[in-house]
């Protein structure tokens, strides 16, 4: 069968609050969201957010997929990043990001998408999701799960372990039973330019789910310098970015840290949500 999409998108007002995305624009009431008749996978998710920048703070955003048609049962993954030094002015414009996900689906069941804003409350946020459906998975591979985890960095040269999930506060690290490897990142992070500096982020990959030992790799860079008295400085934003084809050999069933680090000249207060995706 040819690829099939559907769509859904919604308004999130409060953090760490678990958010279902019911319309389509104009569409105040399409029905459930059903797998296609001849769909086995969901292939991918294109997404986008954006917040309203309402207050001087930082947040993280991450998707979760539920319901009847999800076989593994929930599917967690970081969808953008955000944060601005001041409420009184800025706006951005987010692209929309393809995610490959290839997770196993059940046709005609209800696939349910939620949406949750992590961290800083910054106002309104904005989401819409879309998912690709396919007969086959793509070429990127089967996933066999995810761990997803947030937090925020707020100090230099410190490392934070990240081990909650928004609203969940207490997700499993644990790798799935029958993955081999880490296959790919799915990360955002972004700082609320509290402070003048320019600083690059790191994410440590560690625990007894890596074979290896200790892998460490760079996420991104960051920098602020204050604006002459009367302008608005703008807001630092990033879309969901993936590392692919990791291929990092782990232990099934054990768990994996995932710390993060600022590095250089403190910036502020940096949020960061990061999704491990298995295979």
């Amino acid at each position: 069968m040819s690829n099939l999409f559907r769509t859904r998108e919604g308004a999130v007002a409060s953090a760490d609050t678990k958010t279902q995305l019911t319309t389509v624009g104009s569409q105040t009431a399409p029905g459930p969201l059903l797998v296609p008749g001849d769909a086995k996978f969901l292939r991918a998710a294109i997404v986008a957010v954006v917040s309203s920048f309402e207050a001087a703070d930082n947040y993280s955003f991450l998707i979760r997929l539920e319901g009847p048609g999800v076989k593994r049962g929930v599917f967690t993954f970081a969808a953008g990043s955000g944060g601005v030094p001041v409420a009184t002015g800025g706006n951005a414009v987010m692209p929309s990001v393809r995610i490959p996900i290839n997770i196993e689906v059940t046709p005609g069941q209800e696939v349910l998408v939620f949406a949750e804003n992590t961290q800083g409350d910054m106002g309104t946020h904005e989401a819409a999701v879309t998912l690709e459906f396919g007969s086959e998975a793509g070429a990127e591979g089967i996933s066999l799960g995810e761990i997803t985890v947030e937090g925020e960095i707020t100090a230099i040269d410190t490392l934070t372990r990240l081990t909650t999930q928004g609203s969940v506060t207490a997700p499993s690290r644990l790798t799935p039973p029958d993955a081999k490897m880490l296959k790919r990142l799915v990360y955002s992070l972004s700082h609320d330019g509290q402070a003048d500096g320019e600083a690059t982020f790191i994410v440590r990959l560690g625990g007894d789910a890596i074979r290896g030992g200790e892998q460490v790799l760079t996420l991104g860079a960051g920098s602020r310098v204050a604006v002459q008295t009367g302008s608005d400085a703008a807001p630092a934003v990033m879309a969901p970015q993936i590392l692919d084809n990791l291929d990092l050999d782990i232990n099934p069933n054990e768990t994996l840290d995932i710390s993060v680090e600022m590095a250089g000249v403190d910036v502020g207060t940096v949020g960061v949500v990061v999704t491990a995706v298995f295979q």
